[in-house]
């Protein structure tokens, strides 16, 4: 079957372009013609696997004020899509655009996220219930970022004639695909609360080894590893407010080990410094694939605390490295800890159950933690191995 993978811009290689090049490679694998179709893209961003998929370009829509979708985009995308018998958007206004296109092909859509500068609430219903039942303090660096987003959502639905266009044509062009697949459970719901559409949940895929890796052989200090940046969604100062709570009461060394890069980092520098978690807390920047395989290799848990997170594949990449993870009780993330049965989860607005959450891990002994690896391993692997991907995205696409 010839099948068209249609994303807005390949220009880094982030979690939903990774994910696109993932089932590229997959159907290819099976047996599958496929073209990619984009706005833009930047092959030096990519590794030489992906660059030979190079995609098919198509006109960026112009900005219109009205906010309705570009006919000449929308032609353009129909006559690429001539001879396909499937096309799968990811990411707005590629899922929009794919409604609006007169195609004899199949349209789908695989849904990471709705398009949040749109769908401001929607898209983030655990942020939105911790901020308005006061978990949330609304003078918080996270606070003041979904304040700001909630205001100028709200003034934009009053008052700018695009952004009501921009609404319509995503509802519109989306209630003209042929099906829906989420990422989660969780973004399933945002699918449904938003375009009144049934979704199908298709996990992202997770490369998990035959069998489970081994734990580090010392038990002293326990290292937990977390990644993901900086910015306030992501969560980190969440995380630290219940680590240096948990360590008023710690009885063995605990190190949190930071990986990643941003702007904020000297706000979390800042947070930290005159803190117990100021002995407690490495921060290593930006490393590269071999130094973070080394360092997760050394590392018994991984935490993070994301303030809302539609899948959260840094859960499915620790429960494939052994790990055991520490998350937050609500999206995407509880869904890969199933709940707490393949982790620990806590509420991330509430530093005494994040401290919660470190203190159940640290009491674990090693015979704990191992049935704990065992079985999150064991659970993830079925769930998510990108080994079952070609046969469940295959079926998918081929459903009518």
């Amino acid at each position: 079957m010839k099948v068209a993978l249609f994303h807005p811009h390949f220009d880094a290689p982030r979690g939903a372009e990774k994910i696109v090049f993932v089932q590229a490679h997959a159907l290819r694998q099976a047996g599958w013609d496929v073209e990619l179709l984009c706005f833009d893209w930047k092959p030096e961003a990519f590794t030489e696997a992906d660059r030979a998929l190079a995609p098919r370009f198509l006109p960026a829509p112009r900005r219109l004020m009205s906010g309705r979708p570009d006919e000449v985009t929308i032609a353009a995308l129909g006559a690429a899509l001539e001879g396909r018998d499937v096309a799968l958007a990811h990411n707005y206004p590629a899922s929009a655009y794919l409604g609006y296109a007169q195609t004899s092909a199949r349209r789908l859509w695989y849904c990471e996220e709705p398009f949040r500068a749109l769908w401001v609430p929607e898209t983030r219903p655990g942020l939105d219930r911790a901020y308005q039942d006061g978990r949330l303090d609304r003078n918080s660096p996270l606070g003041r970022y979904y304040r700001r987003a909630l205001r100028n959502s709200r003034v934009n639905s009053a008052l700018n004639p695009r952004y009501r266009g921009k609404r319509a044509a995503d509802r519109a062009g989306v209630a003209c695909l042929d099906g829906i697949a989420a990422n989660s459970e969780a973004t399933a719901a945002a699918v449904r609360t938003i375009f009144g559409r049934e979704a199908a949940v298709m996990h992202c895929p997770v490369d998990f080894p035959a069998t489970l890796p081994p734990e580090p052989l010392n038990d002293t200090p326990l290292r937990i590893l977390t990644m993901g940046g900086f910015s306030p969604l992501k969560g980190l100062a969440l995380l630290i407010a219940g680590f240096e709570r948990f360590l008023g009461a710690a009885r063995a060394p605990v190190v949190l080990e930071v990986v990643g890069a941003g702007s904020e980092r000297a706000s979390i520098e800042r947070l930290i410094a005159g803190t117990r978690a100021a002995a407690a807390v490495r921060i290593h920047g930006w490393i590269s694939q071999p130094e973070l395989e080394t360092l997760r290799g050394g590392c018994h848990a991984f935490a993070a605390m994301p303030a809302d997170e539609p899948f959260g594949l840094v859960f499915g990449e620790a429960l494939a490295a052994g790990l055991v993870a520490i998350g937050p009780d609500h999206g995407g993330p509880v869904e890969i800890l199933a709940h707490g049965e393949a982790g620990i989860i806590a509420d991330p607005f509430d530093p005494a159950s994040v401290a919660g959450a470190f203190e159940r891990f640290a009491s674990l002994d090693r015979a704990a933690r191992q049935a704990l690896r065992e079985r999150a391993f064991a659970l993830g692997k079925r769930r998510f191995d990108s080994a079952y991907l070609p046969e469940r995205l295959g079926e998918w696409l081929r459903a009518r």
